[in-house]
């Protein structure tokens, strides 16, 4: 298979593998990228890992990708079917190993903003969301994983306008000293690069995708990065990580589209 991958394909697959056998991962709504790199995940090194969407479905096997998470096409062929209170008991009591947020906003130390920007400037803007992210999963889940469809100075800010999701706070040990006791934000992947977090809490570029320059990186991050170039490149997709994508998780090629 000698096609590229496409962004969306790239991200799953790099989310795919940060993903571990036995895990309790769950997605927010507008999740399509997550949802694919968990059903990867499953087919590759990871079968016991169970899936749950934010409609209660665990374990969808839908031979294809649907751009809502909460779309009920994903019912038919799961392995069970639970309802929200099932999933906030599992939240509070400490069950869920994964949680994936993508948001307009996300800053330096890995803090979501899916609520509203501008707050200085007038009215709200009114934004879709928060959803998911508007509850207690991102300080009781095990880890968190940030992704993003844009890498832009307006998404990749210094401070967000507003705290939707809690990740690292104020940086360095603000997240525990909230008596926040789980790990939070690990990973944020994006178009352009992959981040992880130093050990001042942090995002600092842990690889660059294949066809960026550091210099585009550097440009169109809204914050100061932590480490100097040249970094490190991004591992590219192997064959069989690209063909089971392709072929077993979105035969229809939503991520393509």
């Amino acid at each position: 298979m000698t096609d590229a991958p496409t962004s969306d394909e790239l991200m799953t697959i790099l989310i795919a593998r940060e993903l571990r056998n036995g895990e309790l991962a769950v997605t927010g709504a507008s999740s399509l990228v997550p949802v694919a790199a968990c059903l990867l995940a499953q087919q590759l090194h990871a079968p016991d890992l169970t899936l749950i969407l934010p409609s209660g479905v665990v374990n969808p096997r839908p031979g294809r990708l649907y751009r809502s998470a909460a779309d009920g096409r994903w019912v038919p062929g799961a392995e069970a079917v639970g309802s929200g209170y099932d999933l906030f008991e599992m939240s509070e009591n400490g069950r869920l190993d994964v949680m994936f947020y993508g948001g307009v906003q996300i800053d330096r130390h890995g803090n979501v903003n899916l609520t509203a920007t501008g707050l200085d400037q007038g009215p709200l803007p009114a934004f879709r969301g928060p959803g998911l992210a508007n509850t207690s999963f991102a300080v009781v889940s095990g880890r968190i994983i940030l992704f993003s469809a844009g890498h832009t100075p307006r998404t990749f800010v210094e401070r967000v306008d507003y705290l939707t999701a809690a990740g690292h706070l104020d940086g360095g040990t603000s997240r525990a000293d909230a008596g926040i006791t789980t790990q939070g934000p690990v990973l944020c992947v994006t178009p352009l690069v992959t981040f992880d977090f130093d050990e001042a809490r942090r995002m600092r570029v842990r690889s660059v995708h294949h066809g960026v320059s550091d210099d585009e990186v550097v440009a169109r991050t809204g914050f100061h990065l932590p480490t100097e170039p040249p970094w490190p490149r991004t591992p590219p997709p192997t064959t069989d990580e690209l063909a089971t994508l392709r072929h077993i998780v979105d035969g229809t090629g939503e991520l393509r589209a």
